[in-house]
C-alpha cells in the first residue's frame, strides 16, 4: 500500500510507477488505485495511460464514479463515457455496479489475474455514490441534488444491505447471525 495523498488524480501516477517498478524487477505484482470521476479531467490520467498502454503495465485503474464532481453532477463537466478515455489508449475498460460487492470482486479478480499474464493495463468504472457531502463542511447538498435521491441510494442500493441479503439468501448467514 502506497497510501493516499491530496493530489486530485495523484493515485494513478503512483500506480502506474509501481506496476512499471514491478515490471522492471519482474514480479507479479499488480498495481492498483483508485480515484474519483472527477480526476478523469486531469491530464495526468491521460499521460499515465498512454505509458502504461504503450509498456503493457500490470495496473488496474478504478474509477468510482459516484455521479458528482464536488457539487456538479458529473454528465455536466464530462463530455463522453470515461471508459472511452481509457479505450483511447487501447486500454480494455469495464463498467461494473459499484453498489454490488460480489460484481466488483468478481471483475476484479478476473482482471489482477490477466493484469498477472501480461494482459494489462484495465480500466474500471464503478458505478457507485456519495452518500455524505463532498468535505465535511459540504452538509446542506440541496442546492446540487434532492434529499430524494439521497434516500433512493441508501434504501434501495446501499452495499451493505445488498450484500446481507445475498449472504441470506446463499444460505451463508441467518440474520440472527448478523445481528
Amino acid at each position: 500500500n502506497l497510501g493516499a495523498n491530496a493530489i486530485v488524480g495523484g493515485s494513478m501516477g503512483i500506480a502506474t510507477g509501481a506496476a512499471f517498478s514491478a515490471k522492471l524487477a519482474g514480479r507479479d505484482d499488480v498495481a492498483v488505485c483508485c480515484f474519483g470521476d472527477g480526476a478523469t479531467a486531469q491530464g495526468l490520467m491521460y499521460e499515465v495511460m498512454n505509458m502504461a498502454a504503450l509498456w503493457n503495465l500490470p495496473v488496474i485503474y478504478a474509477c468510482e464514479n459516484n455521479g458528482y464532481s464536488e457539487y456538479t453532477k458529473t454528465d455536466e463537466i464530462a463530455a463522453g463515457s470515461i471508459t472511452a478515455r481509457a479505450e483511447a489508449f487501447g486500454i480494455e475498460a469495464h463498467q461494473v455496479d459499484g453498489q454490488d460487492v460480489l460484481a466488483v470482486n468478481t471483475l476484479t479478480q478476473q482482471l489482477v489475474e490477466r493484469a498477472r499474464k501480461g494482459e494489462g493495463p484495465f480500466f474500471m468504472e464503478l458505478m457507485t455514490y456519495r452518500y455524505h457531502g463532498h468535505h465535511v463542511g459540504d452538509i446542506n447538498r440541496e442546492y446540487y441534488r434532492s434529499k430524494d435521491e439521497e434516500r433512493d441510494w441508501k434504501d434501495n442500493r446501499d452495499p451493505i444491505v445488498r450484500f446481507r441479503a445475498w449472504l441470506v439468501d446463499e444460505g451463508i448467514a441467518t440474520e440472527d447471525e448478523i445481528e
